[in-house]
């Protein structure tokens, strides 16, 4: 997860929805970035820990830090949006990982997910239904992106490959698309089309 404080409290809905829906077979990890969040809410989060899972929240400011003479001149510490893209580069130790939002809520177990063989493709992900279903919308991505309409995927859910974006440079490609263009329709899914086009296996 990435989060900021206001969001935290939906991501408690979301981690009790994945908590209750998960095998007893295997461990699960959570990590929730983020820069600050409450006392009060940390707690919430952390006592959604049992015994096979783990909650943590990681400070990425230092890693911000770490970084940002590789950043343009943006408003881009304030967007939690952008966590995502740091996720391979910061755990150099997982082959891949899932990304979720925090308004969703999660009805299997995420392992099945997690456990899907995608291959060398940059990531798993599923249809963006707007492009597709809003004429205002698909015809952005195709003008704008240089995609089809129907080849977009949602980046609020995503099987990440982790070892693919580190060998393929996906954050590096990220930094440099930031100071080429300033997409604002969807912003991180924008940039994550753009870099990932060819290369996404499509989930159900």
């Amino acid at each position: 997860f990435a989060v900021d404080d206001t969001f935290a409290k939906y991501t408690v809905v979301t981690l009790h929805s994945m908590i209750k829906n998960a095998s007893k077979d295997y461990d699960y990890k959570v990590r929730i970035l983020s820069t600050v969040i409450s006392d009060s809410m940390k707690e919430k989060l952390y006592a959604l820990s049992n015994d096979n899972f783990s909650v943590e929240l990681v400070d990425v400011t230092s890693y911000l830090e770490s970084i940002a003479d590789k950043l343009p001149l943006r408003h881009y510490y304030s967007k939690t949006t952008y966590y995502r893209f740091f996720i391979a580069e910061m755990f150099p130790e997982l082959d891949k990982a899932i990304y979720i939002d925090s308004d969703m809520i999660v009805l299997g177990d995420i392992s099945k997910l997690y456990n899907t063989d995608i291959g060398d493709h940059y990531l798993g992900g599923c249809h963006e239904q707007a492009m597709e279903q809003m004429d205002v919308y698909g015809t952005y991505v195709e003008e704008v992106l240089g995609i089809s309409r129907h080849s977009i995927f949602n980046a609020g859910m995503m099987l990440i490959n982790c070892k693919q974006f580190r060998e393929k440079k996906v954050l590096d490609k990220f930094i440099s698309l930031l100071g080429q263009y300033n997409f604002i329709v969807t912003q991180d899914e924008d940039y994550l089309n753009v870099i990932c086009k060819d290369h996404v296996y499509w989930l159900d």
